[in-house]
C-alpha cells in the first residue's frame, strides 16, 4: 500500500521517544557538596549538565540550549525555590526556559507537608531524602519519557517527512533545522494536519503546561517553526487561527512536487498518493 498523504502508520517498534535527544540537557538548581555530587554522577550517565546556583540565577540566566529538565537541588531556604517553580510555571522567569520544562523537586525532609508544597507549586515529581542516586536515575530517566510514547515512528505529509525515531524532519530533501520545542511542535500538528489545536491544548500536550494562563510560549515557538519550515520551502504551513490556536495546513498544489523525483495522483476519495518517478 502507497503512503497517504499523511501517513501516521508507526514503521518501526512504537513507543519512541519524539523530543529526546543524546544527551538531555538537565539544569540543576542549587549549591554544595550533595548537590555536586548529583551533577558528577548525572554527568557520568551522558547528561549535558548545567548549573544554577540558587533561584535568584534564574532570573538572568542565558543559554542557547533547550532544558529538558530542571532539577531543584536541595537547598537551605527552600521557599526561594517554591517561589522560583511557581514564577517559572507562570511564565514570569526567565524567557529562556520554557514554563512547562518537567521539573523534579528533591525534598530535604521527608513529611507530606514538604512534598505537597513541591506539587502545588508545579513539580512533576518529588523525591525524598534520603534517597540512593539510583532512584534519582530512575526517576530522571521515567520524566524524560513522559507524555512521548504513542507518537508514530514515520510521519509523511507529502513532501514533509518527520522521523521521529532519528529525530529528524525533512522537507523533499532539505533537512529542516528546529529546535527541540519546535519539533515537538512540528510533530504533533502532523499527526492530525488539518485540525485547529488551541494554545490550551499544545501547551498541555506538547508543553505538559498545567494552564494556559498569560504566556506567550505556543506563539513565540510557533513562528519560529514558520521560519524553518519557509527556509526549506514549505512557507506557509503552519497557519494560525485568530483567538483560537495552530493548524498544519500542508498546500496540496507544493505538498509532493518539490519532493525530488516525486509526482501525486488524487484518487477518486480525494486522498493524495506519494509515488516515485
Amino acid at each position: 500500500m502507497e503512503p497517504h498523504e499523511c501517513d501516521t502508520r508507526p514503521q518501526v517498534l512504537p513507543g519512541r521517544s519524539v523530543v529526546s535527544r543524546s544527551p538531555a540537557v538537565l539544569l540543576l538548581v542549587g549549591e554544595g557538596r550533595g548537590n555536586d555530587r548529583i551533577a558528577g554522577e548525572l554527568a557520568l550517565d551522558s547528561y549535558q549538565i548545567q548549573r544554577a546556583g540558587d533561584a535568584t540565577a534564574l532570573h538572568i540566566r542565558r543559554t542557547p540550549h533547550d532544558v529538558d529538565l530542571i532539577i531543584f537541588g536541595g537547598a537551605p531556604h527552600p521557599g526561594a525555590g517554591l517561589a522560583a517553580l511557581r514564577a517559572l510555571r507562570a511564565g514570569e522567569l526567565a524567557t529562556e526556559i520554557d514554563p512547562g520544562v518537567r521539573v523534579l523537586w528533591m525534598s530535604a525532609v521527608g513529611e507530606a507537608t514538604s512534598v505537597l508544597r513541591a506539587f502545588e507549586a508545579g513539580a512533576d515529581d518529588v523525591i525524598r531524602a534520603p534517597f540512593v542516586y539510583a532512584e534519582l536515575l530512575a526517576r530522571v530517566r521515567a520524566l524524560l519519557r513522559r507524555h512521548l510514547a504513542g507518537v508514530p515512528a514515520v510521519i509523511r505529509c507529502g513532501a514533509l517527512q518527520i522521523d521521529t525515531a532519528a529525530y529528524r524532519a525533512t522537507f523533499g530533501q532539505t533537512h529542516i533545522e528546529l529546535r527541540r520545542l519546535e519539533y515537538a511542535l512540528l510533530v504533533h500538528l502532523a499527526c492530525d494536519p488539518g485540525r485547529v489545536y488551541t494554545k490550551g491544548e499544545l501547551l498541555r500536550d506538547v508543553w505538559g503546561y498545567r494552564s494556559s494562563g498569560a504566556t506567550r510560549t505556543v506563539d513565540t515557538h510557533a513562528s519560529r517553526l514558520r521560519r524553518a519550515l519557509a527556509r526549506a520551502g514549505a512557507e506557509g504551513w503552519v497557519r494560525s487561527t485568530r483567538g483560537v490556536g495552530y493548524r498544519l495546513a500542508p498546500d496540496r498544489r507544493t505538498a509532493t512536487l518539490r519532493a525530488v523525483g516525486a509526482w501525486t495522483s488524487e484518487t477518486t476519495n480525494g486522498a493524495v498518493h506519494e509515488q516515485t518517478a
